[in-house]
């Protein structure tokens, strides 16, 4: 049973510089290069990745914004990875600073019709893969740059419909100072 899948990768960190981003996916054991935050806004023709492009290595700090699903103006993918149901998606990362520690997830939502229609803030993600703190106290984001050379999988779920996916990635970094009562906004 295939699966296809259009990705979208996040970072959320609290600093502009030392951010990192997605250079390569590793899909079923095909490779496909990342959005290229450097080179690809600047081809011509625009490169056909899996990945939806724009945005940058800028935080992102709204929690509820519609830039949180798959960054600021994304470009929908020009090409979209089949899997198998149970299989593995690598993200193969680039460095940043140490001082953003946080989460990784991944996420799926199902989508039908063209991925470039598709409104990704309208989609129900549902999570397939979580890392967190472990129990030294480091931080999955740390373990991904110290262990595994900035690589972190997730795997598709092996009784998954069949049908076409957004796979949303996300490396967090909730460096935010609550203050206020129970009903107080994040953002604020």
């Amino acid at each position: 049973m295939k699966t296809s899948i259009a990705g979208s990768a996040l970072a959320l960190a609290g600093h502009v510089l030392g951010h990192g981003y997605v250079y390569r996916i590793t899909a079923d054991n095909t490779v496909y290069p990342g959005w290229d935050v450097y080179i690809d806004p600047y081809m011509q023709p625009k490169p056909a990745r899996i990945a939806f492009g724009g945005g940058g290595v800028n935080p992102i700090f709204s929690v509820d914004g519609p830039e949180l699903a798959c960054n600021v103006r994304p470009t929908a993918p020009g090409a979209i990875a089949e899997v198998r149901a149970g299989s593995s998606i690598t993200f193969h990362w680039s460095r940043w600073l140490y001082s953003h520690k946080g989460p990784i997830t991944a996420w799926l939502a199902p989508y039908e019709g063209d991925v470039a229609a598709v409104n990704v803030n309208k989609l129900e993600f549902f999570k397939i893969a979580e890392d967190t703190v472990d129990e030294e106290g480091v931080w999955a984001n740390v373990r991904m740059m110290d262990k595994t050379n900035g690589t972190w999988t997730a795997t598709i779920p092996a009784d998954i419909k069949p049908g076409t996916y957004v796979l949303r990635h996300e490396v967090s970094c909730p460096e935010r100072k609550i203050k206020g009562d129970k009903g107080a906004n994040m953002n604020s």
